[in-house]
């Protein structure tokens, strides 16, 4: 990596904004994973350790709402400063603001009322039941709708010249016939279930002081919890790496398709370093590995609650990461 391509790297304007960009949209995307994670955790070891499984996923949910919670609190606080001219925005984030008053924001809003069933069904009844699936897959389907929603208008409104007052679903549905779209979606899908298990480690601490369920079943749980991150931390990745692919090689989808493989491997090599995104992606790789491998000592102690100041490396690391995706997702759109 040259110096100025570092330089522009850590550019106070660009850092800057992918700090408050990343404010903004994390908390949502943890909300969002942690129903998932609470789900899958349910579902997936219903049979081996199903009491355990049950404990975690109610103390996901918990966790998921009241990070929801937070979220929605920070996205107002910053939508008052701007209705009141204290904080202005660009006009590109002042009509993104609007879609959370529109068809995303709705089904946002439906997500959220799920999440908030979701939990209750928690709290009344321990052990999972049908019920439990049914809310939380739900809420899950609910979310990544509201998630595809946001994703469409906000590249409808990045391409269009004059943003409508009101999101159009005829004009933004023609966005799902295009692969960037969801490798953005998947990406972010994943990203937000690897930041849930990530977070999570951190909440069970905290919650160990009040629902004390043992040595044993806060020793599994945050094994689980790393396993998650890391997993879905692995396949975040490789989507963003798909995503940087797409966007860094300047032909249509269909021409790759009839390629051999020997020939768009080597428009790949040939495309990539010379991306402005390169030196963000090389960093946000870096960090990620960094990230993968203080979660080995987690996933394979006997007891990782004694582990904390690595639980919060890897929270620390997994948000610098975030921050040079922001970065090269704005430097690639």
């Amino acid at each position: 990596m040259r110096m100025e391509d570092f330089s522009a790297l850590i550019a106070p304007d660009a850092l800057f904004l992918a700090l408050g960009a990343a404010l903004l949209l994390l908390p949502g995307l943890v909300a969002m994973g942690a129903m998932c994670v609470a789900l899958l955790t349910a579902a997936s070891l219903r049979k081996s350790s199903r009491v355990f499984a049950d404990k975690l996923a109610k103390q996901i949910t918990e966790f998921g709402v009241l990070v929801l919670g937070a979220w929605l609190l920070i996205v107002s606080a910053r939508w008052g400063l701007w209705i009141g001219e204290i904080w202005p925005v660009s006009e590109i984030q002042q009509a993104f603001y609007h879609l959370f008053f529109d068809i995303p924001g709705q089904t946002a809003l439906v997500a959220t009322l799920l999440s908030l069933l979701f939990v209750r069904t928690w709290r009344r009844k321990k052990r999972s039941s049908t019920g439990h699936f049914v809310l939380g897959g739900a809420a899950c389907l609910a979310w990544m709708t509201a998630l595809m929603l946001f994703i469409q208008g906000g590249l409808f409104l990045v391409q269009a010249e004059t943003p409508p007052a009101r999101m159009d679903i005829s004009s933004t549905m023609m966005f799902l016939s295009v692969p960037t779209v969801w490798l953005v979606w998947a990406q972010a899908l994943f990203l937000g279930m690897a930041l849930a298990g990530g977070l999570g480690l951190l909440y069970l601490v905290i919650r160990r002081s009040r629902e004390d369920y043992g040595r044993d079943y806060y020793g599994w749980a945050a094994r689980a919890c790393a396993l998650r991150a890391l997993s879905s931390g692995i396949v975040q990745v490789f989507w963003a790496g798909a995503l940087y692919l797409s966007l860094s090689i300047n032909q249509a989808w269909a021409d790759l398709a009839i390629q051999e493989v020997s020939q768009w491997i080597r428009a790949a090599l040939a495309a990539l370093p010379g991306s402005p995104a390169f030196p963000a992606m090389l960093a946000y790789l870096a960090i990620s590995l960094t990230a993968w491998l203080s979660l080995l000592p987690l996933v394979r102690s006997q007891n990782p609650m004694r582990l904390k100041g690595l639980m919060l490396v890897h929270v620390l690391f997994m948000f610098i990461a975030v921050v040079l995706l922001i970065m090269v997702v704005s430097e690639l759109f």
